[in-house]
Order: structure tokens, then sequence, then C-alpha cells
């Protein structure tokens, strides 16, 4: 019994070792970022981000990829509520430009509607899957 025990503290103490490592490690990522944005003691406060109309052009441009995962034709909405007036539909595994989300009318439990982009319409976004975040309108 005097042999388990022994054996059960040093897996313990490897395991305790393994996080606390992790944890160092997790936390010592994470400390340059929080020093960036620290201002330098004696300078000046850090300038903010511009915001000419040439970066609100570019934000009002970008987009967001995402294809759609229905099994049938998804349905392209004037707005985003099932009941709006259909502009045409996208077929399954076609890839989408989105633009922006909003909440809407739920579909199956998901009240998130995509604004297309380059084109008027709305889709839902429990039908559409986007790569990256999409922005609020």
């Amino acid at each position: 019994m005097g042999q388990r025990n022994k054996q059960t503290q040093t897996v313990m103490a490897v395991a305790a070792l393994g996080v606390g490592l992790l944890l160092q490690g997790a936390s010592a990522t994470a400390a340059p970022q929080r020093a960036a944005a620290q201002p330098v003691p004696g300078s000046a406060t850090p300038a903010a981000p511009a915001t000419d109309a040439a970066s609100a052009e570019a934000a009002r441009a970008a987009h967001v990829e995402g294809v759609v995962v229905s099994r049938t034709s998804l349905y392209v909405r004037a707005r985003p509520t099932t009941s709006a007036k259909a502009l045409g539909s996208l077929d399954p595994f076609e890839k989408v430009k989105l633009s922006c989300q909003a909440k809407g009318h739920s579909v199956e439990g998901n009240n998130i509607w995509y604004r297309l982009h380059g084109e008027p319409g709305w889709v839902s976004a429990r039908f559409v899957h986007n790569y990256t975040p999409v922005r609020w309108c």
C-alpha cells in the first residue's frame, strides 16, 4: 500500500508541475499584449487608431466569407424575417459574402441574420456557416 501512495503522489506532483508550466506559458504570452497596451512612462499618451474616411470606407467594404449549410435552397429575404419577400435563393454549399449581422425573426432557435455583401438581401444564420466573426450592422 505504501508503494501505491508514493506512485500517486509522484503522478500528482508531475501533473501539478505540468499545469503550472502551462499556466506560466499562458501568462507569458499574454504579458506582451498587456505591455503593448500600456503607455511608456514619460511618453505622450498612445495615439488613437486612425478614424479617417479611408478606414471607415474599408470597414464598410469588408466582408466575411461563409457557406450555405442547408440541405435545400436557402431563400434570400428583403428583411431579416421569414415573412419578408423572397428576393432569390442560394444553393446548398454555395459560398457567400456577408457584410454584417442583425437580430431578426428566430429560425429554429437562431435569431441572427446575415446581410449579404454587394447585393440586397438577408439570410438566416441558422443555415450559413461563417468562417470568421461577422460584425454587427
